[in-house]
């Protein structure tokens, strides 16, 4: 819905499913919009958080949640980058690291997770406009939060493996350089070849497979049999929507390559809600605790308002349910070596038995 509390996750919808339309202008203006009302939302108003202790989580506003937000930035810069306005991504890869170091002084890292992707995705964008130790530094951010996220050395994107190597074989390294070779069995890689020397070029395929979970309330009522009053428990449960395809096969001149899965959202989402359902069910109990002492104060003037105006209270106060579900489930990328030309380019979307479910020529 346009407007009130809901206004970003409207404006996060909107901007996700004009880019779906191939409308990136529209798409990168409505993110704009989404990402200052995000950044004026971090300090939210007393009002709001009273209101939502007392009566429901519904009356904050809505902010996002941290992976959320960095895949504004990524869909963002990728708008940009297909509008050709090299400049405007280079800064929202930037504010990628803003955000970071804004929301966690010292570390810069996600507590929950969720930056690996955005990190690797500025790495590549520093790449492609020679800015090589900006990239390194952010290959090298992607790795530490990959696995801080539980991702093991062999299972990191293999392209990420190669650029971890390829940089620091370039810059000198030889130390860190020898020590990623080890760790990925890696003995070769394509060289780091300055811009203006390069004669080829790169396609970067980014492939948003299926769509984010949805959030659903599960609710839990009983009723207190000497006084009526109603107690309720509503919490926000995660149901993921599987997608059909399992990865997509990228054919463009005579090269082919298969994308790998770089961003899980449905496992950050799962990761985000786990870390927030012990202060939710807090936040829970709190407003179960004056909700009764409005009943009991009710009860003292008239016998029996309580229990209507628990009952009252309890159907109000029903589990946020809101989330950016225009997002994909995960996200797979792959990239190929071209030199100057015309291609076209030949997708082969798989399913999870590695059969085709669809073809696309573009």
């Amino acid at each position: 819905m346009q407007g009130g509390r809901d206004q970003a996750l409207y404006l996060l919808n909107k901007a996700m499913i004009l880019r779906m339309q191939d409308h990136f202008a529209e798409s990168a203006t409505t993110f704009e919009q989404a990402k200052h009302l995000l950044r004026y939302l971090e300090a939210t108003s007393i009002s709001e958080n009273a209101a939502a202790l007392t009566l429901t989580e519904n009356l904050r506003s809505y902010e996002g949640e941290l992976y959320e937000r960095l895949l504004l930035h990524v869909y963002l810069a990728m708008d940009y980058l297909q509008l050709g306005q090299a400049d405007s991504a280079h800064v929202e890869v930037q504010q990628i690291d803003n955000l970071l170091k804004r929301l966690y002084p010292g570390t810069d890292a996600a507590p929950h997770g969720g930056d690996a992707f955005a990190r690797y995705f500025s790495a590549i964008v520093y790449e492609s406009q020679g800015d090589w130790s900006d990239a390194m530094i952010d290959y090298r951010k992607a790795y530490q939060a990959y696995r801080a996220e539980g991702v093991g050395d062999r299972q990191i994107p293999r392209d990420l493996q190669i650029s971890l190597c390829r940089f620091a074989d370039y810059l000198g390294l030889d130390q860190e350089r020898d020590a990623y070779k080890q760790t990925f069995g890696i003995d070769s890689w394509p060289p780091v070849i300055p811009l203006d020397s390069d004669p080829d070029g790169r396609l970067v395929f980014v492939f948003s497979n299926g769509l984010a979970p949805d959030k659903v309330a599960v609710t839990s009522v009983v009723q207190d049999p000497v006084n009526g009053h109603f107690y309720s428990i509503s919490l926000p449960k995660l149901r993921r929507r599987m997608p059909a395809v399992s990865d997509a096969e990228i054919s463009i001149g005579n090269q082919s390559a298969v994308t790998e899965r770089v961003e899980n959202i449905a496992h950050d989402a799962h990761r985000a809600l786990q870390a927030e359902l012990p202060k939710l069910t807090a936040y829970e109990i709190a407003r179960n605790v004056a909700r009764q002492a409005a009943a009991n104060q009710a009860d003292r003037k008239d016998r029996g308002a309580g229990a209507l105006l628990s009952l009252i209270g309890t159907v109000v106060d029903q589990a946020d349910t809101r989330i950016w579900n225009t997002l994909p489930d995960d996200i797979q990328l792959a990239r190929v070596r071209l030199p100057p030309g015309n291609y076209l380019l030949e997708i082969s979307l798989r399913g999870g038995n590695g059969n085709t479910v669809d073809n696309k020529l573009i």
